[in-house]
């Protein structure tokens, strides 16, 4: 398998609650500050992030919204989702109704990634569009009446006021979070969208409260083994920071790179020989060339070898 040193993902890193200022774990950007925000299966999501309100994104322009069909061709043709697929699903039970799941949260989410290129009343049109032609009338509809309660709860206005630096105002905040998510959303759908995060907050927290240190920040660097560093240092560090396990996983990406590079300076030296051999013709060399890229690097990686070593 190909291995990119900036693409390896530290998993099980602790979540954190995000509110005003607080940094989350996101592996690809979400917008705005957000008053919760958790991993999600290595995705990053948020709940009051890109949509808090229509003001938070470009003032929109003078012209006329764009049709679902427009909207579906300036993203996934000309921009940001071009190439990409969404994220999540739409959670149709057997019913032809969604049921209640992260994954349809997940979806919504992918969705609002695009505001900056599409209004928020037009996402809304792809939405329920892009919902009609995967499961009909019926389905869009109710699928459209779970979107619409979850932008009025990305736009609620809390009650509670937050202060990062004051411990005594996350507890009354976060319940008056709960129980508006449960009086917009409904129970069912709430449970779905929030438990797993909702949970991880109270584990924080009792962390803290048992006077352990709080959980390292995601966002700061992964102690990495380099010249002049001791091993037994930096594995002590990262079991320190993200546990035994995680540890390990991160050991294992150290081996996977380190003998990816070995193959590949391996490679390059061949190359080098094969160019300085007078007796073979450039489709010879080419040829004995790929005969080796193929019995030293996996067919992923051949793009990526042949692109390093300029053939």
């Amino acid at each position: 398998m190909q291995v990119h040193r900036t693409t390896v993902v530290f998993v099980v890193l602790a979540t954190l609650l995000a509110v005003g200022g607080w940094a989350a774990h996101r592996l690809y950007g979400t917008a705005e500050p957000a008053v919760f925000a958790a991993r999600g299966d290595g995705r990053g999501w948020s709940l009051m992030g890109a949509a808090k309100s229509q003001a938070d994104a470009p003032a929109a322009s003078a012209s006329a919204p764009m049709s679902a069909a427009a909207v579906r061709e300036q993203l996934f043709t000309k921009g940001s989702f071009a190439g990409t697929q969404l994220d999540g699903d739409w959670a149709i039970g057997p019913d032809g109704k969604p049921q209640p799941s992260i994954q349809l949260r997940r979806r919504f989410e992918n969705y609002l990634l695009a505001l900056g290129e599409a209004t928020l009343p037009e996402i809304r049109s792809l939405v329920e569009d892009d919902a009609r032609r995967a499961h009909g009338d019926v389905s869009a509809a109710a699928i459209l009446a779970v979107w619409d309660k979850y932008m009025q709860l990305r736009q609620h206005d809390f009650q509670r006021r937050f202060d990062q630096s004051d411990r005594a105002t996350w507890r009354p905040f976060f319940e008056e979070l709960k129980a508006v998510r449960r009086q917009i959303l409904g129970r069912d759908w709430a449970q779905a969208f929030f438990a797993a995060e909702e949970a991880e907050f109270e584990q924080f927290v009792a962390q803290l409260e048992s006077g352990q240190p709080a959980p390292p920040d995601p966002g700061a660097p992964v102690p990495q083994i380099a010249p002049g560093k001791d091993a037994a240092a930096v594995r002590a560090e990262r079991v320190a920071r993200y546990g035994e396990a995680a540890a390990q996983r991160l050991e294992q990406a150290d081996a996977e790179w380190a003998d990816w590079e070995r193959r590949l300076q391996a490679g390059r030296t061949e190359w080098t020989r094969l160019k300085q051999s007078p007796e073979l013709s450039d489709a010879q060399r080419r040829e004995l060339m790929d005969r080796y890229i193929a019995a030293n690097f996996q067919p992923d990686e051949h793009r990526r070898v042949r692109a390093l070593l300029n053939l």
